[in-house]
C-alpha cells in the first residue's frame, strides 16, 4: 500500500536545524510506505525536505509534487535559494502551479490543496500563527494523520 504526504514547516529556520535528523524522519516515512510527497517551494523547511527527499529518491521509488503558489514564487528569494529553487523544482517529477501571478489567497489554496490530496502532514511547526500553524489546524479538521518534525 501507498500513501501520500504534504510538507509543511517555517521559512524561517534555526541556525542549529538538524538536517541530518531530517532525513532520518523522511526515510522512517518513506519506509512506512509514504511514497508521494508534495512540496509547497517555499524558502526555509519546504526547500530543505526537498533538497533532502531528491537525495532520498537516489535509493527510493517515491515521487515529488511541486505545488507552485504563483508563478515566479521565487523571484524574490536570495540568490542562493533562487538557485537552489531552479534545481529542486527541476528535480521534481510533477509540478502544479496555481496562479500565474501572485493573488491573494494563493499560498491558503495551495496548502490546501496539499492536505487534501495527502494521507499525512509532515509538519515542522514550533509556533501557533502562521501558515504552517493553519494548515497543521486545517489538516486536523480534514482528518488527517499529523507527524511533527522531531528536529
Amino acid at each position: 500500500m501507498s500513501f501520500s504526504c504534504a510538507l509543511t514547516g517555517h521559512r524561517v529556520l534555526p541556525k542549529d536545524f538538524n538536517e541530518k535528523k531530517l532525513s532520518e524522519e523522511l526515510e522512517l516515512l518513506i519506509i512506512s510506505g509514504y511514497t508521494y510527497f508534495y512540496c509547497g517551494m517555499a524558502e526555509g523547511f519546504d526547500l530543505r525536505a526537498l533538497k533532502v527527499l531528491i537525495d532520498l529518491k537516489k535509493q527510493y521509488s517515491i515521487k515529488i509534487e511541486a505545488c507552485v503558489p504563483y508563478r515566479g514564487q521565487e523571484k524574490k528569494f536570495s540568490a542562493e535559494m533562487k538557485t537552489l529553487y531552479k534545481s529542486l523544482i527541476n528535480a521534481c517529477d510533477e509540478r502544479t502551479v496555481f496562479f500565474e501571478k501572485y493573488t491573494d489567497g494563493c499560498y491558503l489554496l495551495r496548502n490546501r490543496y496539499m492536505v487534501e490530496k495527502s494521507d499525512c502532514v509532515y509538519a515542522y511547526c514550533t509556533r501557533e500563527t502562521g501558515g504552517t500553524a493553519y494548515t497543521v489546524r486545517y489538516a486536523k479538521s480534514k482528518g488527517k494523520s499529523i507527524v511533527r518534525a522531531l528536529l
